[in-house]
C-alpha cells in the first residue's frame, strides 16, 4: 500500500510529534516541585543549554558544559576562586625556579574515590597523556596549551618539576586538568572513565545521557567537606522555550547562563516570589568572526564595512534588555588587561557602504552567519546582524545548527562567519590561544586561521613577560593591532545571569561561570 504524505498530513504528523515528544519531557521530568515527590529537597536541578562533549579530562576541549563537570568529579592541580583568581587545590606549593621552570608540592592525603592516594606519579601520567598519547589514543584538544613543556615530571611522591622550552608566566593557569590514577590515564580508553573510582572531587557521575547528567555525593572526598546536597542533576534541555517552562514549572532549581534575556525581565516582574536572580560580573565576551581562509573575509575593507553595519547598541538594549556591555576588545572593563585607547565602533550604514565599495569586490557578497541554536537570544541576534548587512549590501542568512554541529564546523574551518563567545579567560596568554598563527586547530582556538607577524611577536613577548605592569604594555598594543586587523568584531561583554528557585540556599556566582559552589547549597 502507498501512502500519499500531503502537506495537511505531514504538518499533523509534525504536531503529532512535537506533542509527544513534549509528553515524554513532562512524564520525564523532574515535577513540579511544589508538590515535593518529584524534585525532593536532597537532589539539586540544574539546566544547561547544550550537550556534555565528554567527561574524560584527557579529551575535554573548549565546551563549557563539560570543563564545569570535570571541575566536580576531579580535582586539578590549580583552580581560581569566585572573582578568577587562582587558587591552589591538590598544589599545596608552587616555588618559582625560573621563569620557565618550577616545582610544585602537592597536598598529602587526598584521595580518588578508590580509596588510592593521589600523587605527583597520577599528575604525571595525566599530562603525559596529553602531551604524548599512547598508541591508538586520540589526540587531545587541551595539547596546544602544553606544547611549550619540555619536561613534566615527578620527581618523588610527591613532587613535580616543570620546565618549558621558552618562558611563559601564565603557565600555571593551564593546570586545570582533572588527575587521573596513573594507571586510567595511561590504558584507559577514550571516555571510559566513569564509575570505576577515579573521581576525587565532590560528586561521582550516576549516569550519563543526550538528555541528562546525574552526580551524586562522593562519600569518599577528603579534600574538604563534603557536599550538602545527595544528587545533582544537570538536566540538558536545548531548546530555550523548554527550559523556561521547565524553569517555571518548578523542574529546575537553577539556570545559570541559560534564560533568555527577555524572560529574565519577565520572571524579575511577575515571579519574583518564587526566584531569586543573581548578576555580575562574567569572564565573556560575544564576537562575530571571520575565516581568513576565504578570499573575501581576508579583505580587510569587507570586515570593516561588516563592522560598521552592526548597530550593536540596539542589540544591546533591545535584544538582551541590556544584560551586558559593548565591548572594544577580548577583555572586560573590570580586567587588568582591558585597553581603554581602543576607540569603540560606531555604527554608521554609510561608512559601511563605502568600505564594501572600496573592497574592490563587485560581485555580491552572498554568505551564512552560523550560529549554535541552543541559545535563543543569539539566534535572534544573528537575525537581527544579518538585517543589518542586508541593509547596506551584503547578502547574509542566518544558519542554526545543533550545537556540536556548530561547534565541529567552527574548529574545521567550514564556517566563514560565526557567532559565538568566549567564556571564563584569565590571562591575557588567551589572546595567544585565540590569534597566534601556531594556534590554528586543533592546536589551539584560532579557529579563522588569522596570521599577523606582528601580533605572534608582541603575544610571545607577553608570554615571556613576568611583571604585570609590562605585560600591560606589551598586551596593550597587541590589541590595538588586533583592533586594525579586525579577525573579530567585538560584540558585548554578558553579565553573568542566574535564575535560583527561592527554596535554594547557598549558591554563589563564579565569573568564569563554574558551579563550584554548589557544593555549600542546601534546599528548604
Amino acid at each position: 500500500m502507498t501512502i500519499r504524505l500531503t502537506s495537511k498530513r505531514l504538518l499533523i504528523t509534525a504536531i503529532s510529534i512535537g506533542l509527544i515528544a513534549y509528553i515524554i519531557y513532562l512524564s520525564t521530568s523532574s515535577g513540579s516541585g511544589k508538590n515535593g515527590d518529584k524534585n525532593p529537597k536532597n537532589i539539586l536541578t540544574i539546566a544547561f543549554d547544550s550537550k556534555i562533549q565528554s567527561g574524560d579530562p584527557r579529551l575535554i576541549g573548549s565546551d563549557a558544559n563539560s570543563q564545569y563537570i570535570e571541575n566536580l568529579r576531579f580535582l586539578p592541580l590549580i583552580s581560581f576562586d569566585e572573582e578568577g583568581n587562582t587558587l591552589y587545590m591538590l598544589a599545596d606549593e608552587v616555588k618559582i625556579l625560573s621563569n620557565k621552570s618550577w616545582k610544585i608540592s602537592l597536598k598529602k592525603g587526598v584521595k580518588f574515590n578508590n580509596g588510592k592516594e593521589i600523587d605527583a606519579y597520577d599528575a604525571e601520567a595525566t599530562y603525559l597523556q596529553i602531551l604524548s598519547p599512547q598508541t591508538d589514543f586520540p589526540p587531545s584538544p587541551r595539547k596546544g596549551a602544553f606544547s611549550n613543556v619540555s619536561v613534566f615530571k615527578a620527581t618523588s611522591k610527591y613532587e613535580i618539576l616543570i620546565e618549558l622550552k621558552t618562558p611563559d608566566t601564565s603557565f600555571l593557569t593551564n593546570l586545570t586538568i582533572g588527575i587521573l590514577p596513573k594507571d586510567a590515564a595511561l590504558s584507559s580508553p577514550p571516555n571510559v572513565v566513569d564509575s570505576k573510582g577515579y573521581e576525587s572531587g565532590p560528586f561521582l557521575l550516576k549516569s550519563a545521557s543526550a538528555s541528562n547528567w546525574l552526580l551524586v555525593r562522593n562519600e569518599n572526598y577528603n579534600f574538604s567537606t563534603k557536599a550538602k546536597m545527595e544528587q545533582v542533576d544537570f538536566k540538558i534541555i536545548t531548546d530555550s522555550g523548554t527550559r523556561y517552562s521547565a524553569l517555571v514549572r518548578g523542574d529546575i532549581d537553577i539556570a545559570q547562563n541559560a534564560i533568555d534575556p527577555d524572560k529574565i525581565s519577565l520572571l524579575q516582574k511577575t515571579k519574583s516570589d518564587i526566584f531569586n536572580i543573581l548578576s555580575g560580573p562574567k569572564l565573556s565576551t560575544t564576537y562575530l568572526a571571520f575565516n581568513f581562509r576565504d578570499p573575501v573575509f581576508s579583505n580587510l575593507k569587507v570586515r570593516q564595512a561588516i563592522a560598521y553595519a552592526i548597530d550593536r547598541k540596539s542589540l544591546l538594549q533591545f535584544r538582551l534588555q541590556d544584560q551586558g556591555i559593548l565591548a572594544s576588545s577580548m577583555f572586560p572593563p573590570n580586567h587588568y588587561y582591558f585597553d581603554s585607547n581602543i576607540p569603540e565602533l560606531p555604527f554608521n550604514t554609510q561608512r559601511a557602504k563605502t568600505l564594501l565599495k572600496e573592497s574592490g569586490i563587485t560581485d555580491p557578497i552572498s554568505f551564512s552567519i552560523k550560529v549554535s541554536n541552543s541559545n535563543k537570544s543569539t539566534v535572534e541576534v544573528a537575525k537581527a546582524i544579518a538585517a543589518n548587512l542586508a541593509d547596506v549590501g551584503f547578502i547574509p542568512t542566518v544558519e542554526m545548527l545543533e550545537n556540536s554541529v556548530f561547534l565541529d564546523q567552527v574548529k574545521r574551518g567550514v564556517a566563514k562567519v560565526w557567532i559565538s563567545p568566549w567564556v571564563g579567560f584569565k590571562d591575557p596568554d588567551h589572546l595567544r590561544f585565540v590569534f597566534a598563527s601556531s594556534m590554528v586547530p586543533p592546536a589551539g582556538g584560532n579557529r579563522g586561521a588569522f596570521s599577523s607577524a606582528s601580533v605572534d611577536e608582541l603575544l610571545q613577548e607577553g608570554r615571556e613577560e613576568v611583571k604585570p605592569e609590562k605585560r600591560k604594555v606589551i598586551y596593550d598594543q597587541a590589541q590595538e593591532l588586533l583592533a586594525g586587523e579586525m579577525p573579530y568584531v567585538y560584540l558585548w561583554h554578558s553579565l553573568n545571569v542566574a535564575v535560583v528557585a527561592k527554596n535554594v540556599e547557598g549558591y554563589k556566582l563564579y565569573s568564569d561561570g563554574r558551579y563550584w559552589s554548589i557544593i555549600n547549597v542546601t534546599k528548604k
